[in-house]
């Protein structure tokens, strides 16, 4: 009996030991991913029987899908035809398919370049190479419906390429959201994320003057290929390049806190899913200078109970002296000021919360108007720390309804809990007018 010997490496076992029935791969450049679609496309098309044990029949194929079909040939007709020479595979190069007699199942190779050609297929199983140059159609108007005859699986291959329609189906494997049933489409998939350097097989010196040329030429290019980061160039407000990042504090200013809650965990058996799809709170500490510079101490975000919560304000605000911590109004910070008024009267500490409000602007208005200036003009700086990427991917992603924001909003509420205070101590005609000191030094 024929046998398929194959050795993957510990990232690209883990991906085909799962039993999902979707999976979806982002991967830095030569992790690997064709290797492992390839032997995935040959082992799908040696089973004789579908998920729930009926039986399979040569009637259905396994397709290998490109971005067009000279690129499939390209990476995967050669592997596929060395793979399959021990189990006797039959290759026909003209019309890029190869025929295992065990099964009698075909392995096609197919170009997104002609969807049309895939309709009225039956499909066992699909593998889409390099889904990021895809249109954003063919998967669910071609290829899921060709899947439900035989309840075949698919995966997904390729290196990010911005916050698409790649992205966007990496996220809903990982986050798994919920319809309005309760109940999640993606419960079956899976997400996978590695960087080049999970391929242990690469040699590391190699490596690392790979990944030294992409880092000269652009850090956005060395994030995305080498790293496999969803990550975008520049959105419509914010750029990558309009923070300034530096641990040196600024001698003078006050310190401010502000806070976007998103509501709160409560229940300590909701499912993973119930828990990802909410947006995370955040509470942003930010040091202001009498110019007006921002310097950002640290952005926290997480999803908090009501008392957790509670317990990173008090802290924030008397660990830094803060002049003021601002929440917006409404059913979470009603929840999180209970929690506070116990906490301020058992330790004996008081506490000036503002109200924060969104006025009725748009958050793309509010947004702009406290953050997108004062970036061009470099008057915000950023404390090094784990939240910097967090944050400045948000920013440039912003307005994309897909991806949080809620770094980038309780940031922004700095403008609003800070330019009424500076203005009430420092513009107000009654305090300033007619004022001369007695004494230069001390100002009195």
């Amino acid at each position: 009996m024929s046998t398929l010997r194959v050795s993957l490496h510990p990232a690209q076992q883990a991906i085909f030991n799962s039993q999902s029935r979707f999976k979806v791969v982002a991967a830095g450049r030569r992790f690997g991913k064709t290797v492992l679609g390839v032997i995935t496309c040959i082992l799908k098309a040696l089973d004789t029987e579908t998920p729930d044990g009926q039986p399979l029949g040569p009637d259905s194929e396994v397709v290998y899908i490109g971005v067009d079909r000279e690129q499939a040939k390209r990476n995967a007709w050669n592997m596929l035809c060395d793979f399959t020479r021990p189990l006797g595979g039959i290759p026909h190069k003209q019309t890029s398919v190869v025929e295992l007699p065990q099964t009698g199942c075909r392995i096609r190779l197919m170009g997104m370049d002609n969807p049309d050609a895939a309709r009225g297929m039956k499909i066992r199983y699909a593998l889409l190479d390099e889904y990021a140059d895809m249109p954003d159609d063919v998967w669910a108007e071609i290829i899921r419906p060709a899947l439900m005859d035989t309840k075949g699986g698919a995966m997904f291959i390729g290196t990010p390429k911005g916050k698409n329609h790649f992205y966007h189906l990496w996220l809903d494997a990982d986050v798994k959201p919920l319809d309005k049933d309760g109940n999640s489409p993606f419960e079956d998939w899976e997400a996978f994320n590695f960087t080049s350097s999970d391929n242990t097989t690469l040699d590391r010196k190699e490596l690392r003057s790979m990944a030294t040329e992409y880092s000269r030429g652009s850090d956005h290019l060395y994030k995305q290929e080498i790293e496999a980061s969803f990550i975008s160039k520049g959105g419509k407000l914010f750029s990558a390049d309009d923070f300034l990042i530096s641990s040196e504090e600024p001698a003078h200013g006050s310190y401010y806190v502000t806070a976007d809650l998103a509501g709160f965990s409560t229940a300590a058996g909701k499912r993973n899913s119930e828990i990802k799809k909410r947006d995370d709170s955040a509470i942003a500490i930010n040091k202001i200078t009498e110019d007006g510079d921002w310097w950002v101490k640290e952005i926290q975000s997480g999803q908090w109970t009501v008392r957790e919560t509670a317990i990173r304000l008090l802290k924030a605000y008397h660990d830094n002296s803060a002049i003021a911590i601002g929440i917006e109004k409404g059913i979470s910070k009603n929840a999180v000021e209970q929690y506070l008024e116990t906490y301020t009267g058992s330790f004996n500490r008081w506490m000036n919360i503002q109200d924060l409000t969104h006025g009725n602007r748009h958050k793309w208005d509010r947004i702009q108007w406290a953050l997108q200036g004062r970036c061009q003009r470099r008057q915000i700086t950023l404390n090094p720390g784990d939240w910097n990427d967090k944050l400045i991917d948000q920013a440039v992603d912003f307005p994309d309804r897909r991806t949080h924001d809620d770094l980038l909003d309780a940031l922004a509420y700095q403008d609003q809990i800070a330019t009424p205070i500076w203005a009430d101590y420092v513009t107000d005609p009654s305090i300033t007018d007619g004022y001369e000191p007695l004494d230069e030094d001390s100002g009195f």
